[in-house]
């Protein structure tokens, strides 16, 4: 985050906004828009997880007049409303665990159509909000907040400022680096208020309404610092920043006596991108793993691209970006600038007509778009699309776009790929403009099996033939062919096939039904170090329990492959987990005891990491032979 942005001038940015909606409604959402941008959220791509008529509350006779209230039809929902349930802006929709409130569709009118329409509640319903009923046809009407009593107060000039306070009271605290005074600080040191209001001046939003307690937004360079006032406020002052330096700086400015001035990180951080130099190949190259082998450089592939047949009619689309053709010519695909991903698919039952369709799958212009024929007993086609933003969509045309992006990293995706191979099935190559080429086995069934070649920056196309070879375009060579080896490129198959051998879905975790753990077993495996230790802190979260559980006795031994094959970037992580799930309670279950047995069991294979390189390795098995003495 290199610009440093002032939110002590934050008020003056909010008077601008509304003089902006005032000429043209549609710039409503763009200052929620940016400020969401600017504390590290990030539009995941896909469809939104959450709608109105999600959650537990909503109408459920189903027989309301469209955009009406429920108990009063007549009374209209406000544009405003009914704007953000469809808007890409609305993060809501698309992270809702970051905001912890219930929605209330459609809204609810109390006490009768004079008084106050709810349209949503704090998670525990300690505050409610809503607008007048009276007001109800205005576009952006006021937004009332109840915390608890009868009497409903002012909480926001309008629906999309209340959101973007909500905005503001959420995400600083998951995306900044933030730092909490206490109320003994504050007793200790009182004049750290009167630091606060001649240094940080407030943001010109309304104070925060919540049960027993109110908070005044303050700003100041890259911070939003939080003064909760009342009884029942748990931090009286917590400062946010964009970098851990700017809440450092408000620190010093404050100049709390005797506080703890420790400063924690984001819950959430974006993925850094690796740094690769150029692509370059020369005959004879090949990564450590032997999982390529460079076999030409300067040669084209033969036969060039599969041409895209002139009767898909995907030649003249109007802003088109990118487009691709399976080898027989039955499946097509393009792109455009507005997202749009157009499917075009040969019907033999009808003569060879084009079955069109399109969809708009992306919220950046469309880059680079791949397919193939998924069943050649049916008429479908595998489509994959790429965007500026980073995001993978995947589509079978036999139904509808999967809702979830496939894949998505912080970069432009640059090209992509797909081909039958004999013995794995459909596979899938998208390369991201830092470098990074991720090659999916998609034979397997599941989004899973993974790899991560580094070949570097500047891959402009790529194309892979079904004898195994990658194609791989960019860099001094133009053209270099990598040949795949399947085996050491997949590894985690060997996983894949040993994790379908247990019945998830009646194994028992944490949460309950443990269908989650198999995914991130095979995350866990990764070359991605983020993405594998995410899965391994989450597999912490699903398995280690005192009282033991079903799934770890599946879970463990793979954990334990992957660990001694090396086949996963994170092991002594994974030697951790392991290590803690020997630490039951034996004799309070069986399937602690039976949890226990089983570690007991893996221990002599895993002893041989005794003398490992990686402290982590050695200090997790260390543990493991405590906890099964």
């Amino acid at each position: 985050m290199p610009q440093v942005i002032d939110y002590g001038r934050f008020a003056e940015r909010l008077r601008e906004a509304r003089d902006r909606v005032l000429v043209d409604s549609g710039e409503r959402w763009g200052l929620l828009d940016r400020v969401q941008r600017e504390w590290g959220y990030v539009d995941p791509g896909g469809e939104p997880v959450w709608g109105p008529g999600d959650g537990e509350n909503v109408d459920e006779a189903g027989d309301l007049p469209p955009d009406s209230v429920r108990g009063y039809p007549r009374l209209p929902v406000p544009a405003a409303l009914t704007e953000w349930w469809h808007s890409p802006v609305n993060s809501f929709a698309y992270r809702p665990r970051l905001y912890w409130v219930h929605t209330q569709w459609p809204p609810l009118a109390e006490d009768g159509p004079e008084s106050v329409c709810v349209f949503m509640s704090e998670y525990e319903y300690c505050n409610q909000w809503g607008y007048a009923a009276a007001e109800a046809a205005r576009d952006d009407p006021p937004v009332l907040v109840r915390t608890g009593d009868e009497e409903w107060l002012p909480q926001a000039a309008s629906i999309s400022e209340f959101l973007l306070h909500l905005a503001l009271e959420r995400l600083p605290g998951h995306f900044g680096f933030t730092a909490v005074l206490t109320h003994g600080d504050l007793e200790r040191d009182p004049a750290v208020l009167d630091r606060l209001r001649a240094s940080f001046p407030e943001m010109g939003l309304l104070p925060w309404r919540e049960l027993g307690a109110d908070a005044v937004l303050h700003g100041g360079p890259d911070v939003v610092i939080r003064h909760a006032r009342g009884d029942f406020a748990d931090w009286p002052l917590v400062v946010h920043g964009r970098t851990r330096q700017a809440v450092e700086a408000a620190l010093a400015v404050l100049e709390p006596v005797g506080a703890d001035l420790s400063v924690a990180p984001p819950a959430e951080s974006p993925d850094p991108l690796p740094d690769l130099p150029p692509a370059a190949f020369a005959p004879g190259d090949e990564d450590e793993w032997e999982r390529w082998r460079v076999v030409s450089v300067g040669t084209a592939p033969p036969g060039g691209e599969p041409p895209v047949p002139a009767a898909a009619g995907l030649a003249g689309l109007p802003a088109g970006t990118a487009r691709a053709a399976d080898v027989a010519g039955g499946v097509a695909v393009a792109g455009d600038a507005d997202g749009v991903v157009h499917a075009r698919v040969r019907d033999s039952a009808s003569g060879g007509r084009w079955l069109e369709s399109s969809e708009r799958l992306h919220r950046a212009p469309v880059t680079a778009v791949t397919c193939l024929r998924h069943d050649q007993s049916a008429e479908s086609g595998l489509l994959v699309s790429g965007d500026a933003a980073g995001v993978l969509r995947i589509w079978l045309t036999e139904g509808p776009p999967a809702a979830r992006p496939f894949d998505r990293r912080g970069t432009a995706v640059t090209a992509l790929a797909s081909a039958v191979l004999p013995g794995s099935g459909p596979v899938l190559a998208a390369a991201w403009a830092d470098g990074l080429v991720r090659v999916w086995d998609l034979g397997t069934g599941c989004s899973d099996v993974a790899a991560d070649l580094r070949l570097g920056t500047g891959v402009e196309a790529l194309r892979l033939d079904p004898d195994g070879v990658l194609w791989v375009r960019g860099g001094a060579p133009g053209w270099a062919a990598l040949r795949l080896d399947p085996d050491e490129l997949w590894v985690l198959r060997r996983i894949k096939e040993q994790v379908d051998r247990f019945p998830w879905d009646r194994l028992r975790c944490n949460p309950g039904p443990a269908h989650e753990v198999p995914s991130q077993i095979l995350r866990a495996g990764w070359d991605d170090e983020r993405i594998a230790a995410r899965a391994a802190e989450r597999l912490h979260e699903l398995l280690v329990h005192g009282h033991g559980a079903t799934a770890a006795l599946a879970a463990a031994p793979l954990l334990a492959k992957l660990v001694l094959n090396r086949w996963t970037p994170v092991r002594g992580r994974l030697m951790t987990l392991l290590a803690d799930l020997a630490d039951v309670r034996r004799g309070r279950t069986e399937a602690a005891d039976d949890q226990w047995d089983l570690l007991r069991r893996l221990l002599p294979a895993l002893r041989q990491l005794a003398d490992d390189p990686d402290d982590a390795v050695r200090a997790g098995l260390t543990e493991l032979e405590r906890n099964c003495a």
